[in-house]
């Protein structure tokens, strides 16, 4: 499925629900995020469909988080999440109709009693300010439980406000033409180890997906390898054969041609009785 390029998708200090997203929560969601752990799916608006064939089904995953600062603008030098996406085509396809580009986190302040926050999903939004100014006055001026509750996968869970001044780009790479594949192979490659930047502290299980990516792409080309030799092996016991073959037709040829080619049988002996004409012997 296509990659997406890396895009800023939550910044510190912004939030939806009267909780500032912590700079610490940045830093331990892209320390910690991992699919081997729990992955991370994309949906729209925060709504998790339970069919296949419903708007609101899984549009991706996540394949790795990584903390960044904001280079420029309004937000200059706070922290900001980087994630990189592996999409669906229908995510896609509505990136390029230019539907639900803006991006929205659900994070887990305290994930499974660590005691650090981690990243639990990705939402597409088409307004960067749904999630943000007027669901921020509603609960935090309600007692009770808030309007996107029944959307987070537990109840400590908080979804990010889009932070537009932070310049979030949705993006995917181009596709490779048909006879890129090996651009192609490299390019998956290295975003599993570095999310195409220079990530050395990425967890394990990012790289024992790059490994097995490996292991699993590199398999075809062992067995061809092996298909290929046995041929090898073939054509040369059959080129062998063909040289013993004909070898043997250039010798017997030459036998051939070294035997007299006047040759004429001996008449047969009549005996030495002059008045009878009866064969005696036949040597």
């Amino acid at each position: 499925m296509p990659i997406s390029k890396p895009f800023i998708a939550a910044v510190e200090g912004v939030a939806c629900d009267g909780r500032p997203i912590e700079r610490i929560w940045i830093t331990q969601m892209a320390k910690n995020y991992s699919s081997q752990v729990r992955g991370a799916r994309v949906n729209l608006e925060h709504i998790k469909g339970y069919s296949p064939s419903s708007d609101f089904r899984a549009y991706g995953d996540v394949v790795s988080a990584k903390e960044v600062t904001v280079p420029d603008g309004p937000l200059k030098g706070k922290a900001a999440l980087e994630l990189v996406i592996d999409a669906t085509p229908d995510l896609v396809a509505l990136s390029k109709q230019r539907q639900k580009i803006y991006p929205s986190i659900e994070v887990h302040p305290s994930f499974s009693n660590t005691g650090e926050a981690y990243l639990m999903g990705l939402a597409m939004t088409d307004d960067p300010a749904s999630l943000g100014v007027g669901i921020l006055e509603f609960n935090a001026g309600c007692e009770g439980k808030g309007p996107l509750d029944s959307r987070k996968s537990a109840p400590e869970c908080l979804f990010t406000a889009t932070a537009p001044d932070a310049g979030v780009v949705l993006e995917f790479e181009d596709a490779p033409p048909a006879g890129e594949s090996g651009a192609s192979f490299f390019s998956r490659i290295k975003e599993l180890l570095t999310g195409n930047q220079q990530r050395f502290s990425q967890e394990n299980g990012e790289i024992r997906q790059a490994v097995e990516a490996i292991a699993e792409s590199q398999r075809g080309v062992l067995d061809s390898i092996s298909q290929f030799s046995a041929m090898a092996q073939e054509n040369t016991a059959l080129k062998q054969q063909v040289g013993e073959l004909s070898q043997s037709v250039t010798d017997l040829k030459g036998l051939l041609e070294r035997q007299d080619g006047h040759f004429s049988q001996r008449p047969q002996a009549t005996g030495n009785n002059s008045q009878s004409d009866t064969i005696l012997a036949d040597c």
